[in-house]
């Protein structure tokens, strides 16, 4: 019996293995067998994912991110080469959950590790590079890396934006529609003409800045300091967005770059940024502050005193723009501070350098050419200055200094302004 038990279940196994194969299905025509395909339902495609490039919903998407734990976890990079500085920098990397007590930066948290193919050897990367390993700076298209925290964090693998001004130089008008006298950009009649007009200072710069490109920009300034409080006790005498509209449609036309330039008054230097986020979800658009007319901490109208600008304001709205274009999918944007004296900015050297902003620190001053390249030195050469901008001014300036007297500086101006 036991051997007719036997064969019962090895048949049973072998019917129940044959009725996992897919078979076609036979029909019977005439004294002929054919077989028909049994009709399956088109796979449907997925919709295309989208980066944000926002650590905390990328890491939900398998294409878009990853969580990184003490245990390290293996990465391929599948964008174009990147500083690993900048594709760590937030908001790309985040705590998961609560961050703890002792850190402030989840990059501080992480360190990288690569072997080179070719040779077996390995490099390392932590914010703070030391010991013989430290040499890995970038990640590179199609390596694989190692990665480890200390903590729980979330990191998005989206593309890293570069900066606007790799091998760029922008050369811009800078005023306000219809007053002369606040700066060449307000004698011209209209957006398109001012547009026009940039395309002159374009071709005077494009010859002396070799392989540089040189990109036109409008300088709009678009919260204008008041000496009255107004009805909001800001000072400030503001744009709308309609009447910027045109600005930013000539710009866009013409392949240009629009600043919004905000005189600040007593008004928070965030809050009136936060007012321009529909015009900054443009990739062209980017922000200016002026700390001459920020002059709530002297108690004094703007004016009648220099104001400033304090670290943390300025810290506030670079972190502001990164999180806003990681948001609205544009290029980086660039943060432009004016200085003209060392008190405008209060300790800089606490000024963060946010990877994903450009600051540009531009030399305010007018006065003699040896004023203006003291000036120049000391503040848009600073070390809290990532990119140097130079304003020049067509009717305050004696005398103004020549596109060649400009461009044979030592550090030749990344951003150029001419009121």
């Amino acid at each position: 019996m036991r051997w007719i038990v036997a064969i019962i279940a090895v048949a049973s196994a072998i019917f129940a293995t044959l009725t996992l194969v897919d078979f076609p299905v036979r029909a019977q025509v005439g004294s002929a067998t054919t077989a028909t395909a049994v009709p399956t339902a088109p796979t449907p495609t997925p919709p295309p994912v989208t980066c944000t490039g926002i650590a905390a919903s990328d890491a939900r998407e398998a294409a878009c991110g990853v969580v990184l734990t003490a245990t390290p976890r293996t990465i391929t990079w599948q964008q174009d080469p990147a500083p690993i500085e900048a594709a760590l920098a937030a908001p790309r990397l985040a705590f998961r959950g609560t961050p703890p007590p002792s850190e402030t930066r989840p990059m501080d948290t992480v360190t990288v590790w690569h072997r080179d193919a070719t040779t077996g050897a390995w490099q390392s990367w932590t914010s703070k590079p030391t010991g013989p390993f430290a040499t890995l700076r970038t990640f590179e298209r199609g390596q694989t890396y190692e990665v480890v925290s200390a903590v729980d964090l979330d990191l998005s693998l989206a593309p890293v934006r570069a900066s606007v001004f790799t091998g760029t130089r922008i050369v811009s008008l800078y005023g306000h529609p219809g007053v002369s006298t606040m700066g060449a950009l307000g004698t011209y009649a209209s957006a398109e003409s001012a547009a026009r007009a940039v395309e002159d200072l374009v071709a005077l710069y494009q010859p002396l800045s070799g392989d540089t490109k040189v990109v036109g920009a409008l300088h709009l300034i678009t919260a204008v300091a008041q000496a009255d409080a107004g009805w909001d006790g800001t000072y400030l005498g503001r744009m709308s967005a309609a009447d910027i509209a045109p600005y930013v449609d000539a710009t866009r036309a013409h392949g240009q770059l629009l600043f919004l330039d905000v005189q600040v008054g007593w008004s928070d230097p965030l809050a009136e940024v936060r007012l321009l986020e529909p015009l900054l979800r443009e990739p062209h658009v980017h922000v200016a502050l002026d700390p001459e007319f920020a002059t709530k901490g002297k108690n004094w109208p703007p004016g009648e005193s220099i104001g400033y600008l304090t670290p943390e304001q300025v810290n506030d709205v670079q972190h502001y723009l990164l999180d806003l274009s990681a948001r609205a999918g544009v290029p980086s944007k660039v943060l432009v501070l004016h200085q003209f004296r060392t008190d405008m900015l209060y300790e800089p050297e606490r000024i963060e350098r946010v990877n994903g902003v450009d600051l540009v620190i531009d030399m305010d001053g007018w006065g003699p050419p040896w004023q203006k390249l003291d000036g120049y030195a000391a503040f848009a050469r600073a070390p809290y200055a990532e990119y140097a901008g130079f304003k020049l001014f067509y009717h305050w300036d004696v005398p103004v200094l020549t596109p060649a007297e400009v461009m044979a500086l030592p550090h030749p101006p990344d951003y150029l302004i001419y009121q």
